[in-house]
């Protein structure tokens, strides 16, 4: 028995992440969206505060940052199966398109505020997988 434990041991080592790793790549995915949220927040007050007349810009970082914060929420809080629907739902409210929501993930993915590789590998299988169900 004990050779047939250490078989099984040794190939889950080996089957991708485990649910610490996800869990750890999901933190850093928020994370990474938190950063992303406050680079928009801020271009969106910059924008505001040079009264140059872009509205539209403005409108839109300060979308974009709202739905940084979204997704942030969705990876920290909800089960992974709801994720997808919970970020289309809030794209379509802040009226940013899915794709628009799919390239901050993936963004946010390329810029993990971590050097764990596993939570690294965690974190862009999760990107995927929302990206896919996009």
């Amino acid at each position: 028995m004990a050779m047939e434990d250490a078989a099984a041991d040794l190939a889950a080592e080996f089957g991708g992440p485990g649910p610490e790793d996800l869990a750890n790549g999901a933190a850093a995915l928020a994370a990474a969206l938190l950063a992303q949220a406050h680079t928009l927040a801020a271009t969106a007050a910059a924008l505001e505060a040079s009264d140059t007349g872009h509205k539209g810009a403005i409108e839109s970082a300060a979308n974009r940052a709202a739905l940084a914060l979204a997704i942030a929420q969705a990876l920290s809080e909800a089960p992974r199966q709801a994720r997808p629907g919970l970020i289309a739902a809030a794209a379509r409210t802040l009226g940013v398109s899915v794709s628009a929501a799919v390239t901050q993930i993936r963004s946010a993915a390329l810029s993990l505020p971590t050097d764990d590789a596993s939570a690294r590998i965690a974190a862009a299988q999760l990107a995927a997988e929302i990206a896919i169900a996009l």
